[in-house]
């Protein structure tokens, strides 16, 4: 398949120190694993799979301020699916799909 061909998706991403702080905000904290140490093991991991099953990954960092606002704005709950929506925008935004 090449490269232009393959289905891009957006992977939440998040930083050492706002781990905490992504944790502690989300309603769904037990979906994210206890440490940062074992989340990105975890995440590096799916990565690996979805490149394996060719498709494209972007990293979308995600920081508590800047989730939290955005959440807001669309009254959503901040979780599991509303980090995903959050991470596929940011890809549609890069592409100019948006």
């Amino acid at each position: 398949m090449a490269e232009t061909e393959k289905r891009t998706i957006g992977m939440p991403w998040y930083s050492r120190g706002d781990y905490p702080g992504i944790r502690s905000m989300m309603a769904d904290p037990h979906n994210l694993a206890p440490s940062y140490d074992q989340w990105l093991m975890a995440a590096e991991n799916n990565e690996r799979v979805a490149q394996e099953a060719g498709l494209h990954v972007v990293r979308v960092t995600i920081t508590p301020e800047d989730f939290a606002a955005w959440c807001a704005e669309r009254n959503l709950e901040p979780a599991g699916n509303a980090r995903s929506q959050r991470a596929q925008e940011a890809v549609r935004s890069l592409s100019g799909s948006d």
